[in-house]
């Protein structure tokens, strides 16, 4: 099996577990992983942090626009060519739009937050391994944006399901210094 099938093989596997978890525990884990947050962003001074709109699968993020208010918090958009912009949101229902894939995406005229302005940028993913490595989606989006975030802490939030021992990978693929997860 080749690389591209082994990381579909994963997908599949990591996205059939994720959507089996009951919504109720699923956010009881995602209150328990933004908490882990909280040595992050527990600080007095204003973060620029960058956030996923999740899908109904994902860890969900949103409440720490409410947990955390004192922080600047943006979302991304996709644009051709598997780009990502992030925009400036603070609330979910005004900011957001139906965008790309069916995920929510910030509203185009908000204000675009440029990669070099974000202190903590949380990455989104189907699966991690423990020594930082991330598999994605397959659009390369994360991929193509993380490197111009050049002072960004780069985070990821994982239920358990989402933690293998290793993961395919190819030399583009981005690995994350941080992972917390259950």
């Amino acid at each position: 099996m080749n690389n591209t099938d082994s990381k579909k093989a994963v997908r599949h596997t990591v996205l059939a577990k994720l959507r089996s978890i009951p919504g109720h525990i699923r956010h009881q884990y995602s209150a328990t992983l933004r908490a882990q947050l909280s040595d992050l962003l527990s600080v007095p001074s204003p973060l620029t942090v960058g956030i996923y709109i999740p899908m109904q699968h994902e860890v969900d993020l949103l409440p720490l626009l409410t947990e955390y208010p004192q922080h600047r918090y943006a979302a991304p958009r996709c644009l051709p060519g598997r780009q990502l912009i992030f925009h400036h949101i603070r609330d979910i229902q005004q900011d957001t739009i139906p965008g790309a894939h069916g995920i929510p995406a910030p509203r185009e005229e908000l204000p675009a937050v440029e990669p070099n302005e974000f202190d903590i940028l949380i990455i989104p993913g189907v699966a991690f391994a423990h020594e930082g490595l991330r598999l994605g989606y397959g659009g390369g989006y994360y991929d193509r944006y993380i490197p111009r975030c050049t002072h960004a802490r780069l985070v990821a939030l994982a239920f358990r399901e989402q933690m293998l021992s290793t993961l395919p990978t190819d030399e583009h693929d981005i690995t994350i210094p941080h992972i917390i997860h259950l």
